[in-house]
């Protein structure tokens, strides 16, 4: 659940920190090269290591999470990937151009969903749901879809089940929809506050111009 500009910068410090140690090295015992590999690998990965466990720690820390909370909404977010990732491949196996843009939705709304939890992970509590079953019968939906609409021979069976499954996914569609609107809840609340709020300021800004008889 770490970003991007997080990994950046663990590893960039790692790279100084290893740079630095092996160039003190070099100058009190002059290992030479291959043990002077071998110490800036492993001080590269000690370094990164320790860097990650404390990014982690100060996550865990600001966002009120327990060590084993972050643990499995991690797991959860790995998983999710997956998932998303044949949601990917399935809208470009599909042959309708009506279930290609709504898989298409469906990828893009669920990537949001998970970028949203990825930065501030008690937004999970808000659509646990969505990781547990939206997304997997999403999949499950689309595999099955698709793999029927690449049937040579179909039939009035096969088109009725592909026609109830194109309605089900929209169901499915709509429904992560919400899921994002609920990762979004706080947010929505936040900002809502704060346009009240602005809106009273400058309420009360304006009253006392008028009542100074200022023009502006």
């Amino acid at each position: 659940m770490l970003s991007v500009k997080q990994f950046f910068t663990r590893h960039t410090a790692s790279f100084f920190i290893s740079l630095t140690t092996v160039s003190f090295a070099a100058i009190v015992a002059n290992p030479g090269y291959f043990l002077g590999g071998l110490f800036f690998a492993g001080t590269y990965a000690t370094s990164t290591a320790l860097l990650k466990h404390r990014q982690k720690k100060k996550v865990m820390q600001l966002t009120g999470i327990t060590k084993e909370e972050y643990k499995h909404i991690e797991t959860q977010i790995i998983t999710a990937n997956k998932h998303i990732q044949t949601l990917s491949q399935n809208y470009l196996r599909v042959r309708s151009v009506a279930a290609f843009k709504q898989l298409l939705e469906m990828t893009r709304i669920s990537k949001n969903i998970v970028k949203i939890v990825k930065t501030d992970p008690r937004k999970f509590y808000n659509v646990e749901q969505f990781f547990y079953a939206h997304l997997p019968s999403a999949v499950e939906l689309t595999d099955k879809y698709t793999m029927l609409s690449k049937q040579p021979v179909k039939d009035s069976e096969i088109q009725i089940t592909l026609s109830k499954t194109r309605e089900t996914l929209t169901d499915l569609n709509d429904t992560i929809q919400i899921d994002l609107k609920d990762a979004l809840s706080n947010d929505i609340d936040h900002l809502q506050m704060e346009i009240e709020f602005a809106n009273r300021s400058n309420n009360r800004r304006r009253e006392q111009l008028e009542w100074r008889g200022d023009d502006k």
